[in-house]
């Protein structure tokens, strides 16, 4: 997935990450603060442009979050990413294809902002 991020970012200026959190790092309840804090941290996105992706996933909580930045919300809406979450990314994790999932949601989210 690193090369399919790095090859995106090339072509458009938008910068995706994806990390995965262990449940004794944070709880349910501040798991949405927690990957908003490592997107802003990290400065996922040009800073003139806030155009980074970050997507955040644990497991063990059975969580995942995807946080965009304001220049991404242009193409991308909360309401298409919840369904890009909910139709491509979920299914899979309840099968236990965490990998397929988030490379499947990744490949939804670029084609969005492309």
């Amino acid at each position: 997935m690193d090369s399919i991020i790095s090859e995106f970012e090339k072509e458009t200026t938008n910068e995706i990450a994806i990390v995965t959190i262990e449940s004794s790092w944070t709880t349910k309840e501040s798991f949405d603060s927690l990957t908003l804090a490592i997107a802003n941290y990290w400065g996922i996105g040009k800073k003139y442009k806030n155009n980074g992706i970050l997507i955040g996933i644990s497991t063990g909580l059975r969580k995942i979050r995807i946080n965009n930045g304001y220049g991404i919300e242009a193409k991308l809406t909360d309401a298409e990413t919840k369904k890009i979450m909910d139709d491509i990314i979920l299914p899979e994790f309840k099968k236990g294809n965490y990998f397929e999932g988030t490379k499947n949601g990744l490949l939804a989210l670029m084609q969005k902002v492309r």
